[in-house]
């Protein structure tokens, strides 16, 4: 499919995109995963240098430490904009602009349901909760963006409720549509987010935030921005709450190569974060993560090297160039003639094909013998590093240490 075609089936598809990354808050949010002062200034440094546009920095309110990280990520003369995230509380507010931040994504639930169990509250009184807050953020003269927590489990009347109230009175940035609990599928988010562009004036940007319960977090992203959403929120690696939100890596790249949708991150920037971010969260990704696994250009099968050897777009529809990788070949069981012709002429050795397949015989028999020790004791040590890496402090020692009798 080509650019026109896209742009034939999806009239709202926007031109360019921008990225609103959620590592340093949502991701850090995970279960078992903290960031050191330093390690949050690192990775703020890399994402703004990778392009990404503005950061959900932290929710100071809830934390010293996120205060202080954002104050001295806003020194650093970032070229992202320094968002915090907060409640539609007066603390929350008065947090942000203590952190320095820029911009404020204030959240609040939009489901009846979620209004009642987070606020015992009604739609009218968590509404009036929203207003007054967005109108104190704007007063202290920081972006407001509207955060609808639970979206794709709230009504449409109460969405736009929310929004056409909040337009009125507040200059709003972005109105941000959350699919929280990771419910909603791509047709439903698609349909969504096309009302809302309806709705919505040009010059407030949708966004969707989509997390991964069911596996379809970039796909509802790509969904949103198909219908017209011209900011998206990723994480990197998709680290965050449960499992996880809509990967960066895995959204970028299905944005630029399926959607022809343009934006401003910098693929070679993706590996070095995606290792970054394990490193120091300790969620080690998949071999087969797309865009920044292992094994994503690295080639084992004989019809699929015989394939790529002939013409590299045979099995790689995203480029190992894109994300400065090489593709790689392994000799293997699955291996075939052609990568040990390949090998061998790379080495300026000229041989037969009885040589060529008593090579690749040897090879076969070799892996076939090879014991699988290394990949029990692998797992064994991943297992041991996630539970020691990622679990937290013990409730029962907790409790004995902290609570008297």
């Amino acid at each position: 499919m080509e650019q026109k075609e896209i742009k034939g089936i999806y009239a709202n598809i926007p031109a360019k995109i921008e990225t609103i990354d959620c590592t340093l808050r949502d991701g850090e949010q995970a279960p078992g995963v903290w960031f050191t002062l330093e390690e949050k200034l690192r990775l703020a440094k890399l994402l703004s240098e990778a392009g990404v546009d503005v950061l959900d920095a932290g929710f100071p309110a809830s934390s010293r430490a996120d205060t202080e990280a954002m104050q001295e990520m806003k020194s650093m003369g970032l070229r992202s904009s320094i968002g915090a995230t907060a409640r539609a509380v007066h603390n929350d507010i008065v947090a942000a602009e203590r952190a320095h931040a820029d911009e404020v994504f204030l959240f609040i639930p939009t489901s009846d349901f979620r209004i009642q169990q987070t606020l015992g509250a009604d739609r009218s009184k968590a509404l009036g909760m929203l207003k007054a807050t967005a109108e104190e953020a704007a007063g202290r003269a920081m972006g407001v963006n509207l955060v609808f927590e639970d979206a794709t489990r709230a009504s449409f009347s109460s969405l736009m409720l929310f929004m056409n109230t909040l337009l009125a009175s507040v200059p709003i940035k972005r109105i941000i549509v959350c699919d929280t609990v990771g419910c909603t599928f791509p047709y439903a988010m698609e349909r969504l987010i096309a009302h809302l562009y309806d709705a919505v004036p040009k010059d407030v940007r949708l966004c969707a935030h989509c997390h991964n319960d069911f596996g379809l977090a970039v796909a509802n992203t790509l969904a949103s921005v198909a219908a017209g959403a011209s900011s998206i929120t990723c994480t990197v690696n998709g680290i965050g709450e449960r499992a996880g939100n809509a990967d960066l890596a895995e959204t970028i790249a299905a944005l630029e190569h399926l959607l022809f949708v343009g934006h401003s991150i910098r693929p070679d920037y993706l590996p070095v974060l995606a290792r970054e971010v394990e490193r120091i969260s300790g969620i080690h990704t998949s071999p087969t993560k797309p865009v920044t696994g292992f094994n994503v250009y690295r080639h084992e099968s004989g019809v699929h090297v015989d394939g790529m050897l002939k013409n590299a777009k045979s099995y790689e529809y995203l480029p190992s160039s894109w994300v400065g990788a090489k593709t790689e070949y392994v000799l293997g069981k699955h291996s075939g003639a052609a990568l040990v012709r390949h090998l061998l002429k790379q080495a300026n050795i000229d041989a037969g094909e009885e040589t060529v397949y008593q090579i690749l015989g040897s090879v076969k028999k070799a892996m076939e013998k090879r014991g699988k020790e290394r990949h029990k004791q692998a797992y064994s040590d991943c297992l041991q590093f996630r539970t020691q890496a990622l679990s937290g402090v013990r409730i029962a020692d907790f409790l004995a240490q902290h609570v008297s009798d």
